[in-house]
């Protein structure tokens, strides 16, 4: 900001004056001038790598709808690329429109067939689809080479939602292996044991996580369902699980005989429902 002086007298401005009142208003006209000039420069786009990281920020916060949105524009702005259609899909399937996601995975996998973060996002999606035939050829390709948690996880469950429990127990096992002590993951490996009928490892093996401090209150169910699988009712009815009311407990061993009466191994996963990690 400019400070202009005020003189004591009331005559004429002395020459000082005048050269700070000149040069008051040549500033004044050079920044009318500027202005004008940047009103007529056109507003260029906004930078793809500042959106994506925008995206990006906000996705981890959990918005993916907006996310997703801003992938778009993102490709709107620079041209579909594998890296945005591979984070377009993922923002689609964690915000609950795996068929959207199912188109961006395809997108990408159009620039690189054998992108393993596209194939998995793609078999992922299929998976919650339904499709779990398709899901399973395409997460075969991409999961031991990603090799984490989730996605030995979500390879699991599509084998046992298919039948085939050797091929889940292989997952499952994989998937503890990376993370020996979560409870959640060795019950979907003492499950998956259950339905390929390897009863007394999987009561063992809930026997372990129940015991664990971290087991809550679905590990308890979970040990309930494997020991009614297994044939063991009367354990199911008298082991000692802490805050289970009697009338729950009951109500948990009758949906585990059924359970354990459905006619195929697929049936049963699918009523057991398998966890899928994130």
């Amino acid at each position: 900001m400019l400070f202009i002086p005020m003189w004591a007298s009331s005559g004429s401005p002395t020459q000082g004056a005048l050269l700070v009142m000149r040069h008051c208003i040549c500033v004044f006209l050079l920044l009318s001038c500027l202005a004008l000039a940047a009103c007529a420069t056109p507003v260029q786009p906004t930078d793809e790598s500042r959106l994506i990281s925008l995206a990006d920020d906000i996705a981890q916060r959990g918005d993916y709808a907006t996310a997703a949105a801003m992938y778009e524009r993102a490709a709107e702005v620079s041209g579909s690329s594998l890296d945005i259609n591979v984070r377009l899909g993922k923002a689609r399937l964690a915000g609950g429109d795996p068929q959207g996601a199912v188109s961006a995975f395809r997108a990408a996998l159009a620039s690189d067939i054998d992108n393993t973060e596209a194939l998995l996002g793609l078999g992922s999606a299929q998976l919650q689809l339904g499709k779990t035939e398709s899901a399973v050829r395409n997460l075969q390709k991409a999961v031991p080479e990603i090799d984490t948690l989730s996605a030995w996880s979500r390879l699991g469950v599509a084998h046992a939602l298919l039948g085939q429990e050797q091929a889940a127990k292989d997952a499952f096992s994989q998937a503890v292996s990376l993370a020996p002590n979560d409870p959640d993951t060795l019950t979907n490996l003492a499950l998956a044991q259950s339905l390929a009928g390897d009863n007394a490892e999987a009561v063992a093996l809930m026997h372990d996580v129940t015991a664990s401090p971290l087991a809550e209150e679905r590990h308890f169910r979970n040990l309930i369902l494997v020991l009614v699988m297994a044939g063991d009712t009367d354990q199911a009815a008298s082991i000692d699980i802490p805050d289970m009311s009697s009338s729950l407990r009951q109500s948990l061993i009758e949906q585990a005989r059924n359970i354990r009466d459905l006619p195929t191994p697929r049936d049963r996963a699918q009523a057991m429902g398998l966890a899928m990690a994130n």
